[in-house]
């Protein structure tokens, strides 16, 4: 029987079930209970997924086409039927720690409709679980140094929004492992499928603001999250974290339209003449040749490759 009755654990799978057991199998180690029931897509894996060996209540769907992250956990999420959902990234390991303390915050702030846990990488180095900034669409345009350093200079300035003893408010918590109040994302019509995969949270807890809702992330709770920190996919996740990137900007600051296309042109022109003046090699993702094709699409807003 069910330790969470009210708790749906919501994730995708795409060529990586090895590593979707471990986070499945973790949960139900450290947690302290099951869930109501885990909602898994299969997103057109090479291998169909094959799940045994879980004790919680299982529905494995799976879609013949990829999707994409966005459109996969949109479909997970929209099968859920308790009040509250896990979306979970396959790369997350549940730690020991006081999970059921961290979800009962959750719940008994009514006003919170998404939130995230403290991640830690592999290596055990603290990890972003969320964002309490964006810049302006046209300090984003000027190269990622330069809105680091923008900030910086605005986290100095702000002072932190506690919910209760252990959830803050934030603007951007990430999807890697969010709690999910129900009745807010049905509110909000769920992610954009516009996205493929990067930003779409962040788009979507642009929208549960908007709407009157709250987005948090837990400081005490933490998890491993092995994603952290690295370029994984290749050169289409690059061109999907620059796709997403524009669109979110073009999405909540309409003005952006009228200059960010052609100060993103510029700067993955400006990127190709300093490679082939310094003549290194720094991987392929920054190939001359790349950043080149990256300029023409930024002219045409990126347009959607078929896969991540």
């Amino acid at each position: 029987m069910s330790s969470y009755p009210d708790l749906t654990i919501a994730s995708t799978i795409h060529n990586n079930l090895d590593r979707w057991m471990e986070m499945a199998r973790s949960f139900e180690r450290e947690a302290g209970g099951l869930p109501a029931e885990i909602i898994a897509v299969d997103d057109a894996s090479t291998t169909p997924a094959t799940i045994t060996g879980l004790q919680s209540p299982l529905c494995l769907l799976r879609n013949d086409t990829a999707r994409g992250f966005c459109a996969a956990s949109d479909q997970a999420l929209r099968e859920v039927k308790t009040p509250f959902a896990l979306l979970v990234d396959a790369d997350i390991t549940f730690l020991p720690g006081d999970f059921r303390v961290a979800f009962d915050s959750f719940k008994s702030l009514p006003k919170l409709a998404w939130s995230n846990f403290r991640q830690i990488a592999a290596t055990g180095t603290p990890g972003s679980s969320c964002e309490d900034v964006i810049p302006p669409a046209w300090i984003y345009a000027l190269g990622n140094q330069i809105a680091e350093r923008w900030r910086d200079c605005q986290r100095r300035k702000l002072r932190p929004h506690p919910l209760n003893d252990r959830i803050e408010s934030v603007l951007i918590a990430h999807s890697s492992s969010a709690l999910v109040r129900m009745i807010a994302l049905h509110e909000i019509n769920g992610f954009d499928l516009r996205y493929w995969q990067c930003q779409s949270d962040n788009d979507l807890c642009m929208r549960l603001t908007r709407a009157g809702w709250l987005v948090g992330v837990d400081h005490l709770y933490t998890v491993r999250h092995d994603g952290i920190g690295g370029r994984t996919g290749g050169l289409s996740r690059i061109h999907d974290l620059y796709r997403g990137k524009l669109l979110f900007y073009e999405t909540h600051d309409p003005n952006s339209r009228l200059y960010l296309r052609l100060l993103l042109a510029l700067r993955h022109l400006l990127e190709v003449v300093l490679l082939l003046f310094r003549r290194s090699d720094r991987g392929n993702h920054l190939s001359p040749a790349f950043r080149f094709k990256l300029a023409v699409d930024a002219l045409r807003g990126y347009p959607r490759r078929n896969s991540p």
